[in-house]
C-alpha cells in the first residue's frame, strides 16, 4: 500500500529519476561515484601502463570496483526475486559500506585525471603559516621503531572505528539508529571524496619525500628515487589527503557513540587520538587535513538526517518505501 505524499512533495516526472528514487540516498551516491570512478580507472591504468610505471595498486583498481559493481547488481537481483528474505535485507543494509570503500580505494589515485590543480605546496605552506614550522618534518625527532608500530596500528585502526558503531546497533538490532549512523558515515565519506576532486592534495610522504632526513624506522633517510619519480610522473598519483576523511570519520564515529553507545565512547577516545597522531606521524597528511575533517564531521552529522528525510519524502510520494528509520519517521521493527 502506498504512502501518501508529504505536502509539498512533487514526484519527479522523468523515468530516469523515478528509477532513481526506488534506490536509498546511499545506493544513488554509490552509482553515481561508481560510474566516473570505474572510467576513471580504467584511464588510470592505462596511463600508467603507457609510462611503464604500473604498479600492483593500479593493476588492483579495475577488480575492485568491478566487485563493487558485481555485488550491487547482485543485490538489485535479490531485492527482486527474495524482497522480503531477511538475509537480504540485512544486505541491502550493509552494502553500500562495501562499496564507499571500494569506491575510496580508487578515487585517491585518479583524481589527478579529472583536477590537475593540485593545492599540496599551499597546504605546506599553511601548516608552515600557522605552526612556524612543518608538524610532518618536527615530528621526525620522535620516530624510532616501536613508536612507528604503534603509529601504524592506530592507523590501521580506522578499518574498525569507522564500521564499529554501526556494527553494534546492527548487533543489538536497532535498526533505527543503525541507520542513522550507517547513512552519516557514508555520507561523510561521499562529502570528503567530493572534496577530494574539488582540492587534489598528495600527502607529505611524496610532496615532502626530498626534506626528509630520517625513514619511519629512525635511520637516516636515503630518498627513495622511485617514490620521487613516480610522483613527479604521475598525475593520477595519490591525491587524497584533504580533507582527513581519517579526522573526519573518527569525530563522527565518537558523536554517535556519544549518543548510542556511551561506553563505546571511551574506548573510541584515545585510539582516535592515536590515530590522529598517526596520520602526521606517519606522513599521511598534514595538520590543516586534520582541522577541515574535524570541520567535516559535524557538517555530515547534519546533513544526512535531512538528505534522508528530503529523500524519503519523494519515495512516498512515488508509492515506494523509505527504508527503515528513514527521515526519522519509519517505526523500528525487528
Amino acid at each position: 500500500m502506498s504512502t501518501p505524499a508529504p505536502a509539498g512533495a512533487v514526484p519527479p516526472s522523468s523515468p530516469l529519476l523515478r528509477l532513481l528514487f526506488r534506490l536509498r540516498p546511499e545506493e544513488a551516491a554509490a552509482l553515481v561515484f561508481l560510474v566516473p570512478t570505474f572510467y576513471l580507472t580504467i584511464a588510470a591504468d592505462a596511463y600508467a601502463r603507457s609510462v611503464g610505471s604500473i604498479t600492483a595498486r593500479h593493476s588492483g583498481g579495475i577488480p575492485r570496483l568491478a566487485a563493487a559493481v558485481t555485488l550491487l547488481m547482485l543485490l538489485f537481483a535479490l531485492l527482486k526475486l527474495l524482497p522480503r528474505a531477511p538475509w537480504v535485507k540485512a544486505l541491502r543494509e550493509t552494502l553500500p559500506f562495501l562499496s564507499c570503500v571500494f569506491i575510496y580505494t580508487n578515487l585517491h589515485d585518479t583524481i589527478g585525471m579529472v583536477n590537475p590543480h593540485d593545492v599540496h605546496h599551499f597546504l605546506d605552506g599553511l601548516d608552515r603559516a600557522i605552526f612556524g614550522v612543518q608538524p610532518v618534518l618536527w615530528s621526525e625527532q620522535f620516530i624510532t621503531p616501536a613508536r612507528t608500530w604503534w603509529m601504524q596500528l592506530f592507523y590501521l585502526s580506522f578499518g574498525l572505528i569507522a564500521p564499529s558503531c554501526s556494527l553494534w546497533l546492527l548487533a543489538k538490532r536497532d535498526w533505527k539508529h543503525f541507520r542513522e549512523v550507517t547513512l552519516g558515515i557514508i555520507t561523510c565519506f561521499f562529502m570528503g571524496y567530493a572534496l577530494y576532486v574539488l582540492f587534489p592534495a598528495a600527502p607529505p610522504r611524496l610532496v615532502l619525500v626530498h626534506e626528509f632526513t630520517v625513514n619511519l624506522m629512525g635511520y637516516p633517510s636515503v630518498v627513495s628515487s622511485l617514490s620521487a619519480s613516480a610522483f613527479e610522473l604521475l598525475p593520477v598519483d595519490s591525491r587524497a589527503a584533504f580533507p582527513s576523511l581519517h579526522g573526519a570519520i573518527s569525530l563522527l564515529a565518537m558523536i554517535y557513540a556519544w549518543r548510542h553507545l556511551r561506553p563505546w565512547f571511551w574506548v573510541l577516545l584515545p585510539t582516535s587520538l592515536g590515530l590522529w597522531a598517526s596520520t602526521v606521524y606517519l606522513r599521511h597528511h598534514y595538520t590543516v587535513d586534520l582541522f577541515a575533517g574535524w570541520l567535516l564531521a559535524p557538517v555530515a552529522y547534519w546533513v544526512a538526517p535531512r538528505l534522508d528525510g528530503w529523500w524519503a519524502a519523494r519515495q512516498r510520494a512515488l508509492g515506494y518505501e523509505p527504508a527503515r528509520g528513514a527521515g526519522r519517521q519509519a517505526d523500528v521493527d525487528g
